[in-house]
């Protein structure tokens, strides 16, 4: 999540803080918002041009001042009052489409069906980029409620992302902590549960995935202290393996001359004028952003960018819609595969796999 922009290497690494930032706007501020009391009461301030010629409001007298320090010198994001970034209720026909640099391929996620499954009514969600298409029936409100949980913690990294980041990514011991502690493993449970059914095509042949049962079966196997232990040992040894730690060490190195912001804005995304909060991270040696809308159908991303080392990479909203969404896998699935048949089937096998080592077995 360093700006220190050398190549693609490091760009890589910019657009993992652009991925930090996306998540604390889809899940960090909502709650933030709905406290200032969703745009009634607070006081958004007048509309003002910023440097790029776009609309930007004002949070309270200070434009633009919305970066504060402590004691110790670390920079805090100051909250945004008065902002709503719920996105409009999932329902049949919505759909998104977004573009990155100047790459024709566009990525497009729509809602194309509904149907009530174990009692709850569930909508089919597209994904679809160039031939690959998929769908997840999902429980739209066991999805927000999912998502709600993570509110707390990125609350927690935007009110001061530098100590939040000292605290909790100084090495991947602590990432581990972070990642694999009991509050994150239910919430990431919450978060499958949510998702019902998969259905994909294969060989000309719609195919489905029912994971019913499998909730269950995960938060059996999470509490199982051996699978604790198997987590951090895996995790720790992939992300070193990858050269995690030196660039958590150019973070750590680098947090100082970070600068974090969040700013009111109004922006067109395709072709509509709309009004959203822009994320900032701004280094001397590059820039990320993110502008989120609460708007916009499914998902509020409306533009994000990295910027360095002479290279600018972006994506952005190429279009949207509240009706019109196309059902690229219409019909039936032609089967439809359990998937605990798989993890009893693969659980079983590591099973006897680790009483033949018990007995010596070869």
């Amino acid at each position: 999540m360093v700006i220190i922009l050398k190549g693609r290497k490091n760009m890589s690494r910019l657009f993992l803080v652009l991925a930090m930032i996306i998540g604390l706007a889809f899940f960090g501020c909502g709650e933030q918002a709905d406290e200032a009391g969703n745009g009634v009461d607070g006081d958004n301030g007048e509309v003002t041009q910023d440097g790029n010629g776009d609309d930007s409001g004002e949070a309270g007298d200070d434009a633009g001042d919305d970066i504060g320090e402590d004691d110790t010198g670390d920079q805090t994001v100051a909250s945004l009052g008065g902002f709503d970034l719920d996105s409009p209720e999932m329902a049949v026909g919505q759909w998104i489409e977004y573009g990155a640099d100047d790459m024709s391929e566009t990525l497009t996620i729509s809602v194309v069906g509904a149907e009530v499954n174990q009692g709850t009514e569930c909508y089919w969600v597209q994904i679809s980029v160039s031939d690959f298409v998929a769908q997840m029936l999902i429980d739209a409100e066991g999805m927000e409620s999912a998502m709600g949980e993570y509110e707390e913690q990125l609350g927690e990294f935007a009110a001061d992302p530098a100590a939040y980041i000292r605290e909790n990514m100084s090495d991947a011991s602590s990432m581990a902590d972070m990642f694999g502690n009991e509050e994150n493993m239910d919430m990431a449970l919450e978060f499958i549960s949510a998702i019902r059914i998969v259905k994909f095509e294969q060989q000309g042949m719609i195919m489905a995935i029912d994971l019913i049962g499998v909730p269950e079966f995960l938060e059996e196997v999470m509490e199982d202290p051996a699978f604790q232990e198997q987590f951090e040992q895996g995790f720790e040894q992939g992300f070193n393996a990858d050269g995690g730690q030196e660039g958590l060490d150019d973070i750590l190195a680098e947090l100082d001359n970070l600068q974090f912001g969040i700013t009111e804005t109004s922006v067109d995304v395709a072709g509509n004028r709309i009004q959203g909060i822009e994320f900032s991270v701004t280094h001397p040696e590059g820039e990320i952003e993110a502008v989120i809308c609460s708007e916009l159908p499914l998902v509020p991303l409306a533009y994000a960018s990295a910027t360095g080392d002479g290279e600018t990479h972006f994506i952005e909203v190429r279009g949207y819609g509240f009706s019109g969404a196309q059902n690229l896998l219409p019909g039936e699935p032609a089967q439809t595969l359990q998937a605990m048949m798989f993890l009893e089937g693969m659980m079983s096998q590591m099973g006897a796999m680790g009483a033949d080592q018990g007995r010596g077995v070869n």
